[in-house]
């Protein structure tokens, strides 16, 4: 049997939430095209054959931006590697720029297996660059890798081949210490993770960065979960945006939310948002510790 512990890290925007629902074969993490969806460290196990991943989705790290709350994620994002046995370092297919260079200088020292994952391969038509691509990545940055492979998690091109260079570096075990565990994250994280992710699918750029989700009742009933929770904006003109006209975005919103619950629980959802000003959430130490 083999299992272990795999940290999917990266810069910000270069598909890592779309990798690790590619992995685990289910929609967990917010995935949009949009930069930083990922705040939190989300983990999900995948059994499959003799062998138990443990798939660990971080949040982009960006070391341009000096605020606590970015460093928060940040350390987030870095901590995961404490307890990887395997890490993946996911880049954009054409360009390993200066803010890659920042995460390798952040992961360069450990002694753990690191694999160069290429993402956003279907953007090369028949992969004619790939030769070219390889031979441009300096070998003082190939040298920090044990393997390099191109990808694409949008259509899940060379997935299979990436989870067998995954499963070679992994300890090998007498048991799967992951059995029955799906995911060390709540059922209120993955609700509110899905409120998130429907906010910046369906809100302007800036708006969704300046917003925090809390899950205040989820009751799980035989054939229904009734949850309530509510959205807090940073700034009081935000309240008509996420509302709405006659509260037609909220609507959007929930509905995005409550079909992804609806997948996640596998029966009907009642879901009921609430949006609430609050300028200062970022400062709230209940707030901020719910992201450590």
């Amino acid at each position: 049997m083999s299992s272990g512990n795999i940290s999917i890290i990266g810069k910000p925007n270069v598909g890592k939430s779309t990798l690790f629902n590619m992995l685990i074969k289910k929609h967990l993490a917010g995935a949009t095209s949009k930069p930083q969806t990922t705040r939190h460290k989300i983990d999900a196990v995948l059994n499959e054959d003799d062998t138990s991943y443990l798939f660990v989705d971080t949040p982009g790290l960006n070391f341009n931006i000096k605020k606590d709350f970015n460093k928060i994620l940040n350390r987030n994002a870095l901590s995961t590697l404490i307890e990887a046995d395997v890490i993946l370092h996911v880049v954009n297919y054409f360009k390993i720029d200066k803010d890659d260079i920042k995460v390798i200088e952040n992961i360069s020292a450990t002694d753990l297996p690191k694999i160069l994952v290429l993402n956003k391969v279907d953007l090369d038509n028949k992969r004619k660059n790939l030769p070219k691509i390889l031979s441009q990545i300096p070998i003082e940055i190939t040298d920090v890798y044990n393997e390099i492979i191109p990808i694409s998690a949008k259509n899940s091109s060379n997935i299979i081949n990436l989870k067998k260079l995954i499963k070679s570096y992994l300890p090998k075990n007498n048991k799967n210490i992951y059995q029955d565990i799906l995911s060390h994250n709540s059922n209120e994280f993955f609700v509110a993770e899905y409120i998130r992710e429907a906010c910046i699918k369906h809100l302007s750029v800036e708006l969704p960065y300046s917003l925090h989700v809390e899950i205040n009742k989820l009751d799980k009933e035989k054939d229904i979960v009734s949850i309530a929770s509510t959205v807090y904006l940073k700034k009081k003109s935000h309240l008509s945006i996420v509302v709405g006209k006659n509260g037609s975005m909220l609507v959007k919103i929930s509905k995005m939310a409550r079909i992804n619950s609806e997948n996640f629980f596998k029966k009907k959802v009642y879901l009921k948002i609430f949006v609430k000003y609050d300028p200062k959430w970022k400062n709230t130490d209940s707030i901020l510790n719910s992201y450590s």
